[in-house]
């Protein structure tokens, strides 16, 4: 009987240790997962992060090319304000030479009895700028100095060669031709006017220091192209 019950006794404590031998391994099992959760928590954490500097990237982005749309639209408005200009400003001096109003003025379409041909070639030119025919002026402003190159009437089509690329938005062809005329004619009538309209020019292509110091002078002069030059450097200097 002691037999019995000792052995019943070893059975249940054989029991109770594989209860506890099972226990163990199932709550070993949680805490064996729990590190590879923690584990996945950061890079969750690091993704939100990245994500989130690049969405503030992409609204400074935005922000940046916007404020540089608005910049040329106003570059634009100024540049067609300035064809306007240029054109008003053709207008009113191809109105003055027609109606005479000055002296200086009458004498750039009279025609010398000595030299008929240079002045005719001149003037069926400047009648086709009267008509505001451009490009007829282009050509005989044109075909004049391919015929007279150093004629009477030389820095006057260079000049007015000059005034319609510049109307037309031809920048760098009107810079061209009021250059020629300061450089080959620098003592021409024409030289002051040819010189504002150059710095006119350059401070729309970007030039700015050599534009203003083009349009000083001719402010410091007594030309008539003097109040004129003042006025542009005022409002943009």
């Amino acid at each position: 009987m002691k037999f019995v019950l000792a052995l019943g006794a070893a059975s249940v404590l054989g029991w109770v240790g594989v209860a506890n031998a099972q226990v163990t391994v199932v709550e070993a099992r949680p805490t064996a997962q729990a590190t590879p959760t923690a584990q996945t928590g950061a890079p969750a954490a690091n993704q939100q992060t990245d994500l989130y500097f690049r969405l503030q990237a992409l609204q400074q982005e935005v922000l940046e090319l916007r404020g540089l749309v608005e910049e040329q639209a106003f570059e634009l408005n100024r540049l067609k304000q300035q064809r306007q200009d240029d054109y008003l400003d053709l207008d009113r001096r191809i109105g003055a030479l027609s109606g005479g109003a000055t002296k200086a003025a009458a004498n750039d379409i009279a025609i010398p009895a000595d030299n008929a041909d240079d002045g005719a070639a001149y003037k069926a030119a400047y009648a086709k700028l009267r008509q505001r025919d451009l490009q007829g002026a282009t050509q005989g402003f044109s075909q004049y100095l391919e015929q007279f190159p150093k004629g009477q009437y030389a820095a006057n089509s260079q000049y007015w060669l000059g005034e319609i690329y510049l109307v037309e938005g031809k920048l760098e062809l009107a810079r061209q031709w009021f250059e020629r005329v300061t450089k080959e004619f620098p003592a021409d009538r024409k030289a002051p006017d040819a010189q504002f309209k150059l710095g006119t020019v350059l401070f729309q292509l970007g030039d700015k220091a050599k534009a203003k110091a083009l349009l000083q002078q001719v402010a410091n002069s007594n030309a008539d192209a003097a109040r004129l030059a003042k006025d542009f450097l005022s409002q943009n200097f």
